[in-house]
């Protein structure tokens, strides 16, 4: 039976028509005051969003339980407020010559990717923070045959032309929630020693690994150890930064090898050894990341998962 999620409506395509022309006005402002607007906007938004707000508020008091009340409020601002910013800068950065774009945005550790590049390939491990889009084009326009997976979004209008300013400078788009194999179109990817990008800090609906985060049970998909493990290729862990003066850098640690052989007890430590990134890029700037992401959503299934099945408790 086909998919009537993703189908088109008048509604949708009104949406599509009130984000084009935003999008064409912050397109049109000058870099730093697209970013400034996108930053006031969102933060503006957060008032519209009480509950959402303030479970943002809730996750950040359990993940840093020595921090006041004010310091917990002030990192869900400027969490949301990235949101406007990734927003603008993706629009900016999408419009530039390659040239241009580099004025903005950079990659460190650039030649790591390129004693991989047509030899072993890889997977960028990559999360919410900062601005991981910008990543995406930056891997483009310095020359890499990169593909993302990624989530189609509800609105099929705004998911065309949000994946037509992902892949504007080069690269393909696999999508975990609406291909019928999307494992397989990953393997056939990496088979030909590219890149692939995966986020992996979402929430899963399914083939999940139990895993502690920020001390409490969340759910990781297994694919980025999986694939890893399955086609023996190193993954390279990317985290963005934005500095002070608003210049964005794409920092490339060195990359991970994966176990030599496969079994459910490495993909597990491989997957946990994955997540300690992840950790430690929130703690040293937990503002920057998307705490609006219900990351916990599932935890309550998880600790009863995990009594059930104290095995694979790491």
């Amino acid at each position: 039976m086909a998919n009537t999620r993703f189908k088109k409506t008048p509604f949708h395509y009104l949406q599509y028509i009130g984000l084009k022309l935003f999008c064409a006005i912050v397109a049109c402002l000058p870099y730093r005051l697209a970013v400034q607007l996108g930053r006031y906007a969102t933060g503006s938004v957060r008032f519209l969003m009480v509950n959402r707000f303030n479970r943002m508020c809730s996750d950040i008091q359990r993940a840093f339980p020595t921090k006041t009340s004010q310091e917990v409020h002030q990192i869900a601002v400027e969490s949301w407020r990235n949101m406007g910013a990734i927003f603008a800068e993706f629009l900016q950065l999408s419009h530039l010559t390659p040239e241009q774009f580099k004025t903005h945005c950079h990659i460190e550790g650039i030649e790591k990717l390129k004693a991989g590049e047509g030899k072993t390939g890889g997977i960028i491990h990559i999360g919410h923070f900062t601005n991981w889009e910008a990543f995406g084009l930056a891997a483009s326009v310095y020359g890499f045959d990169k593909a993302v997976l990624a989530q189609r979004v509800d609105n099929p209008y705004v998911d065309a032309e949000t994946n037509r300013l992902r892949n504007i400078f080069g690269g393909t788009t696999f999508y975990s929630n609406h291909e019928d194999k999307p494992f397989f179109a990953c393997m056939r990817w990496l088979k030909k020693k590219k890149f692939l990008g995966i986020l992996f800090d979402q929430n899963t609906v399914s083939g999940e690994i139990w895993l502690p985060f920020m001390g409490r049970t969340a759910a990781f998909s297994p694919i980025t150890a999986l694939l890893s493990i399955k086609m023996q290729v190193p993954v390279f862990p990317v985290h963005v930064k934005r500095l002070p003066d608003g210049h964005l850098v794409c920092k490339v640690e060195d990359p991970l090898l994966p176990p030599t052989e496969y079994s459910a007890a490495n993909t597990r430590l491989f997957t946990k050894q994955l997540v300690g990134y992840y950790e430690q890029w929130l703690r040293e700037d937990p503002s920057s990341w998307l705490w609006a992401h219900n990351r916990w959503k599932r935890e309550q299934e998880g600790n009863q998962y995990l009594q059930q099945h104290p095995e694979e408790r790491l």
